[in-house]
């Protein structure tokens, strides 16, 4: 089963850097080789469904199977190789100081968002593939 996780990370506006920094709470999760797996074969199966859908559709079919096949390979492997997965989740404003939503992405060391009432531009730094499992593990000081 997945592992979820909070983590607690720091929020700077992209605009104004003399802003103080916030924290935001996001909930990362951790996928084990089965999991990834399943993911993954049903990203493949649906993709590949859709070619096979797409085949009887007149004009269309010499544009869309081959994108939906070779889009089957490409995101099945993607989905295979993804480990850790941000899910979202909430921070506070350096500007307003109100509650935005982080919305959920794949594991990158830098996210941006806008701030759900103000529209600043907002930054946010992940912890590395590295730093997570060496936190996982038990290894931090």
């Amino acid at each position: 089963m997945a592992t979820c996780n909070q983590i607690t990370i720091p929020v700077a506006s992209r605009d104004n850097r003399e802003l103080p920094l916030t924290t935001a709470t996001i909930t990362q999760i951790q996928f084990n080789k089965k999991e990834r797996t399943q993911i993954a074969l049903k990203t493949f199966g649906v993709l590949m469904a859709l070619a096979f859908a797409t085949f009887f559709m007149p004009i269309f079919h010499f544009v869309l199977v081959p994108a939906f096949f070779l889009a089957s390979f490409v995101f099945g492997m993607d989905k295979l190789e993804e480990k850790v997965r941000n899910s979202g989740g909430k921070g506070e404003c350096p500007k307003c100081h109100q509650q935005f939503t982080v919305q959920g992405s794949k594991w990158v060391t830098r996210i941006t968002n806008n701030c759900d009432h103000c529209h600043e531009d907002l930054e946010m730094t992940l912890p590395s593939l590295e730093e997570i499992s060496g936190l996982s593990s038990g290894n931090a000081p």
